[in-house]
């Protein structure tokens, strides 16, 4: 099974790819490491980042797609434009996205031996949330 963590920040999605094949963990190396919606008012770069993503998805083979779910309010609460982004990525077809909670990450993490650190695998530090959502998924998965 191959994933790709997503974390949203402002105008940027935030990707690391990992795979889970006969019980060991492979990072692959991607030609991006994220994507940036650089209109946020008009469609056609919406669909621009949305094919972009779709594409990159298609070329690496990626089965899920995991965000890292925002708060809706408060302090931390994510911006109106990651929201946008991440309704336009939910809206890939033939491709499974999923929003998944920090507690649901963390719970994956537990199960885990030990916690790998994004740049052990070859990733930018940037990179980590986007890699353990990802990490964390494959660990539920896998139990």
């Amino acid at each position: 099974m191959r994933v790709c963590g997503v974390e949203l920040v402002g105008n940027e999605a935030i990707i690391a790819i990992m795979q889970l094949k006969d019980g060991l963990y492979d990072v692959p190396v991607v030609r991006a490491n994220k994507f940036n919606l650089v209109d946020a008012i008009n469609t056609v770069p919406l669909k621009k980042f949305q094919s972009d993503f779709k594409q990159l998805m298609t070329d690496y083979k990626v089965d899920t797609v995991v965000i890292k779910q925002r708060d809706l309010k408060g302090k931390f609460a994510g911006s109106a434009l990651s929201f946008k982004i991440e309704g336009a990525l939910q809206l890939l077809a033939d491709i499974n996205v999923h929003v998944i909670s920090s507690s649901y990450i963390k719970e994956g993490l537990s199960k885990a031996q030990n916690q790998p650190a994004a740049v052990e695998l070859g990733l930018k530090r940037f990179q980590e949330p986007a890699m353990l959502a990802a990490f964390g998924y494959l660990e539920q998965q896998s139990s």
